[in-house]
């Protein structure tokens, strides 16, 4: 349970480096950009704590393949409306994405994982946290992570998932490099120089590790779903072509044990949720509906 997590998580923070001291509570909300230490390296972030000085519930905010800790201010805009309902975040920079000074030869769900619980453990940390109330939001290969995550540490209260990339094994991402032949070469080129590198569908030019490759095979987050007994949203876009809307709909089917399990569809939109389109009418949507489901349920 999460009252001897938190136990295990304090004792692993390991060091921390906090920019510009620490958050605290006070009349306002909070948001600090922060440095944590993972892996041996520091791995920026930011963490947003409501106003006041009571001890808050936690959501772990997960980004895609390739996106950074903003999601082109989505997460930014879920972030401020979770504290103004009195619910603290932590989100995080994944190797080779956004501020982080890594390469991304080094993104793959083994270190994003011990990033993400690293977080978590900074949050426990230095902010008032109750650490009976801890929510997960992933978008993408982030909702892979928060599953996979949810599966290996239960206890999460509440889990959003933003078009899922929630398939066993590597098929999704196999599509997405460009078919089985085309991901062979890749994973052999990798094993080969350390890594292939990779140009994704929006222009971004990728180094990705064996370690990436052969962690994405293994994965089972749609095992892994159907023992997740918290309350779940799976959102996603009816015109998505990254992450089919059956992908996400097979999430919600394996999701048997999840107390409520809920859908919720943004018509017009594609994977990028409005974020990146600037279509404001439906990122609002997405992040209203995330923002709404957490301050129930948590």
């Amino acid at each position: 349970m999460w009252k001897s997590a938190v136990s295990k998580l304090s004792r692993a923070a390991l060091l921390v480096v906090l920019l510009g001291g620490c958050a605290s509570q006070n009349d306002n909300p909070s948001s600090v950009d922060v440095t944590f230490a993972s892996r041996g390296v520091d791995v920026p972030a930011t963490l947003v704590t409501p106003a006041g000085s009571n001890a808050a519930p936690l959501v772990l905010l997960i980004h895609g393949h390739g996106g950074t800790r903003h999601e082109a201010g989505g997460y930014t805009r879920v972030a401020e409306g979770l504290a103004a309902n009195g619910i603290a975040s932590i989100r995080m920079d994944f190797p080779g994405c956004g501020d982080s000074t890594e390469t991304f030869a080094n993104n793959n769900l083994t270190n994003m994982l011990a990033d993400i619980r690293a977080a978590q453990a900074f949050a426990f940390s230095n902010a008032s946290i109750d650490a009976e109330r801890m929510g997960l939001l992933g978008f993408s290969m982030g909702g892979r992570l928060a599953i996979t995550l949810a599966n290996a540490d239960p206890g999460y209260d509440a889990m959003a998932l933003w078009a899922p990339s929630a398939r066993n094994g590597a098929n999704t991402m196999v599509r997405y490099v460009g078919g089985p032949e085309k991901w062979a070469a890749m994973k052999s080129e990798a094993r080969a120089q350390g890594f292939a590198p990779f140009t994704t569908f929006w222009g971004m030019e990728q180094k990705l590790g064996l370690k990436w490759f052969e962690d994405l095979e293994v994965s089972t987050p749609g095992d892994d779903i159907a023992r997740y007994e918290g309350a779940l949203l799976v959102l996603y876009g009816d015109k998505d072509d990254v992450v089919p809307p059956a992908v996400s709909e097979m999430a919600l089917r394996q999701a048997v044990q999840a107390k409520p399990a809920l859908r919720h569809v943004v018509p017009g939109a594609d994977h990028g949720l409005g974020l990146f389109s600037d279509e404001f009418d439906i990122s609002e949507n997405v992040v209203q509906t995330t923002v709404a489901f957490f301050t129930e349920h948590l």
